[in-house]
């Protein structure tokens, strides 16, 4: 991960943020970045801000090394809107299963590795 995705998730999402996540894909970045937006648009149907589920984030040996994000409720589920758990879940499962099937360099769809080698520089920029 760059230098300044570390730095913009630490300032907007610091109570989700993981300093594990330092070694994500660049690739994977708009994932990781999908998953906070998505719990914090749960906090606002939640009618707050403040943190409502713990995240934690372990990299798997058993599936080439790919992240796997968990969360534990900080809240009691009586203060949790009609869909707020599945919202949840559907967000960890999306961030969990996409990891697999985009590009780890510059995060396009069609497996882990570039579908175009030619198209994605090894750096996560783009050729021109």
């Amino acid at each position: 991960m760059k230098k300044q995705d570390i730095e913009r998730f630490r300032e907007l999402y610091p109570h989700w943020w993981d300093e594990k996540l330092k070694s994500l894909p660049t690739g994977h970045v708009d994932l990781v970045a999908g998953l906070f937006h998505q719990l914090a648009l749960i906090s606002v149907d939640n009618h707050d801000v403040e943190p409502w589920v713990t995240l934690h984030f372990e990299r798997l040996e058993d599936d080439d090394g790919l992240f796997r994000a968990f969360a534990a409720p900080l809240v009691d589920f009586k203060k949790w809107t009609n869909g707020s758990a599945l919202a949840l879940i559907i967000a960890l499962q999306f961030f969990n299963e996409r990891q697999s099937v985009i590009c780890e360099v510059c995060g396009l769809p069609g497996g882990r590795s570039c579908i175009s080698p030619e198209f994605c520089k090894g750096d996560g920029d783009h050729a021109d």
